[in-house]
């Protein structure tokens, strides 16, 4: 009897769960049947096809535009102003008095210096007579000749201070501002103004790391001055330092700008593209085509399938190598070393929402939504 009752004790739960599993194949049966009803989950994206470059590696780094002429003007000896004749930012020509320190009294000794210069003078002249004549002696005449020479020598001391009190422009220029008025006083050493030389040439000096400083004198350089909206200006490099700096490891560098636009100050931080090696082969694509994460960069290729008797577009997901440091990329788009050939369709907007594998709906590209991409 106990038997029997174990039996079907184990035939009852065998029915139960056999019921049971039954009804569960069914539900999932049912959920299969109705995800098929559904259509596949197809994502947006705007498609852009890869273009070949031609592309000159190089590297760009951070220029100073330099004057080839200037100067900061400053009195040798003090004094109180008595002229300023130049107006702050004002063009003024070589050799145009600039500033007029008080010389009265050293043009009260200068004329001290002169009369006496003359009297020494005559009498050099009656002892080289004398001389002449046998009437005069020749120690006389010495010293008539130095007392000559010295009175000679003060007074173009006196002459060459009262020149150093008038300053004068050493070039052509334009000045900087200043707050000069006559009266003013200044002590030794004092900043005048200083002075650009507005030449048909600028300089811009660069530096390049130790590592890339193999550019020869001559060869060309684009200046970038993307704040002045300028176009590239070229540039042959003119000289550079003989070492390398001890405190950074770069070796600075000059290029020389010919006829440069007047928008071009000297003082401008500017861009410079120096070339390094050949030119390289490169694909351009869209920045939003470019996906990285911890297995590196990549794109989703736009692939056309055959799938139930029609054709799709599925995306593909492949991975690309960018290209160095010394290929600059755009502000929109990215430069791929390999991975994609040109002509091939990827995913730019949209790109992130793909998964390897995903359908995919091309849409026309929407300039509002991309200025709201980027913050604009």
């Amino acid at each position: 009897m106990r038997f029997r009752s174990w039996f079907i004790v184990i035939l009852t739960c065998l029915g139960v769960a056999t019921g049971l599993g039954w009804y569960k194949f069914q539900q999932i049966q049912a959920a299969i049947a109705q995800a098929k009803a559904f259509p596949e989950p197809m994502e947006s994206v705007v498609a852009v096809s890869a273009q070949a470059i031609e592309q000159q590696s190089g590297l760009t780094v951070s220029g100073v535009v330099v004057a080839t002429q200037s100067a900061e003007l400053r009195n040798e000896l003090p004094g109180r102003i008595t002229k300023v004749g130049f107006l702050p930012g004002a063009t003024v020509a070589k050799g145009q008095l600039l500033l007029a320190l008080d010389t009265s009294q050293e043009s009260a000794q200068l004329a001290e210096a002169e009369a006496t210069r003359e009297m020494d003078r005559l009498a050099l002249a009656r002892a080289e007579r004398l001389v002449k004549v046998g009437a005069g002696s020749v120690e006389a005449r010495d010293q008539a000749n130095a007392g000559f020479e010295a009175s000679s020598a003060r007074a173009r001391a006196l002459a060459a201070t009262i020149d150093k009190k008038n300053l004068r422009a050493p070039f052509a220029g334009i000045t900087g501002l200043h707050q000069l008025e006559p009266g003013q006083y200044l002590a030794a050493g004092s900043l005048i103004a200083s002075l650009i030389g507005r030449g048909e040439t600028l300089w811009v000096d660069f530096a390049l790391p130790q590592s890339h400083a193999e550019i020869s004198l001559g060869t060309g350089v684009e200046i970038i001055a993307e704040d002045l909206q300028l176009p590239p200006l070229k540039a042959p490099v003119l000289a550079q330092d003989p070492s390398v700096q001890a405190n950074s490891r770069n070796l600075r560098m000059r290029a020389e700008l010919a006829s440069p636009p007047p928008v071009l100050l000297p003082g401008m931080l500017v861009k410079v593209k120096v070339p390094l090696g050949g030119v390289q082969s490169l694909v351009s694509v869209p920045a939003p085509a470019v996906r990285r994460d911890g297995l590196g960069a990549s794109v989703y290729v736009l692939v056309e399938v055959e799938e139930e008797g029609g054709r799709k577009l599925r995306a593909a997901r492949r991975s690309v190598r960018l290209a160095g440091d010394t290929v600059p990329d755009t502000a929109d788009n990215l430069m791929i070393e390999s991975g994609l050939k040109p002509g091939e369709r990827v995913a730019a907007s949209g790109a992130f929402k793909l998964r390897d594998g995903s359908l995919v709906q091309i849409v026309e590209r929407d300039p509002a939504a991309d200025n709201r991409l980027v913050g604009h």
